[in-house]
């Protein structure tokens, strides 16, 4: 099948976030067979201007996507985070290439208030949506015209390499790499964290808040392999499944992972296979518990790394996708199916 993608590449980071969703389900649509061609929106629309503005290149950016349509006459239309991509533009591409089926994925939060406009105005126009949210949290997007499916966060064994679980010495004992969005309740979290960790012997670091700057590409995931243990820590663990794409990071290379104790979390994994954690106060309880249990902390970060590896990799999430988009019946029992 041929799958025309259009995401948010990020060309013009050249690499730095290379493990992002977008170059996960691209290889996963590969790896089944499927021939993919990646079209980066945002690229694009600064492409198409002197002025290197997104805003402005927003027509000729959708004049490009409709060529590409017509050069490729694609099976299937898969859609990332496409703000700039009008819903006229699907309307049109339809007509361009019969058939045509469209697959809408978002793994950002979607309880923002301009995400939440952007998205329902695009359901109407899609086949099929997958989110990373789950439960009756949906039930008002179901009635705008897509079908509404959760989406685990995809793991891929050509980017998440490592097996942090194998390793007994290593440097640090806990990694956070995420920001603090200059929310109040996250920097007091981190905070305290980071001041207990020190007070407990704790080798703590974090990168992307508190100051400190993010790390991308090579050098985070490099990061990743000097821990035992990861932090999981979302903007809300409140919604029903929601994770940020850190939990396949984490996961996937091997840490133990530790995670909010979010509604439905341990659906996707369970207390042998991920730590969960109620607030600070626990949460250091059980890094300091594991820290002294490197056997315990194996032997739950591999059950973890298994899982992931296992049942959201990005082949089976990308032929999740296709299967409910084209309306086929589904090849396999996927466990998220009923969320």
């Amino acid at each position: 099948m041929k799958v025309l993608h259009v995401a948010n590449q990020s060309l013009s980071r050249y690499g730095e976030v290379y493990y992002a969703v977008e170059r996960k389900l691209s290889n996963g649509f590969i790896r089944n067979g499927d021939y993919v061609y990646d079209f980066s929106d945002r690229d694009m629309a600064r492409m198409q201007t002197i002025f290197r503005s997104k805003k402005i290149g927003r027509k000729k950016l959708n004049d490009a996507f409709l060529i590409t349509v017509e050069n490729l006459k694609p099976e299937l239309l898969v859609l990332g985070h496409t703000e700039l991509l009008t819903e006229d533009s699907i309307v049109e591409a339809r007509k361009i290439s019969p058939g045509l089926r469209v697959a809408q994925w978002n793994v950002d939060p979607i309880w923002g208030a301009k995400v939440d406009e952007h998205l329902k105005k695009r359901l109407p126009h899609v086949d099929a949506f997958f989110c990373t949210t789950a439960g009756e949290w949906m039930d008002p997007w179901r009635k705008l015209g897509a079908k509404i499916h959760y989406l685990p966060n995809p793991v891929d064994p050509s980017i998440e390499v490592n097996r942090n679980f194998e390793v007994d010495d290593l440097p640090l004992d806990l990694v956070y790499c995420g920001h603090d969005y200059k929310d109040k309740d996250r920097t007091k979290f981190l905070e305290g964290l980071k001041l207990s960790s020190t007070s407990q012997g704790i080798r703590f670091e974090n990168h992307g808040c508190l100051g400190v700057p993010s790390i991308f590409g090579a050098s985070y995931i490099e990061k990743l392999s000097q821990s035992t243990m990861g932090l999981n820590f979302s903007r809300s663990n409140t919604i029903p499944y929601y994770s940020s794409d850190r939990i396949a990071q984490l996961t996937g290379n091997g840490l133990l992972t530790l995670c909010q104790d979010t509604p439905g979390i341990r659906d996707l994994f369970s207390d042998s296979e991920m730590i969960h954690f109620k607030d600070l106060s626990d949460l250091l309880d059980k890094v300091s518990y594991y820290k002294n249990h490197q056997e315990e902390r194996k032997r739950i970060a591999r059950a973890g790394w298994v899982k992931a590896h296992k049942l959201y990799n990005s082949q089976r999430i990308a032929n999740f996708i296709k299967e409910i988009a084209c309306s086929r019946s589904l090849s396999a029992d996927y466990e998220w199916v009923e969320f």
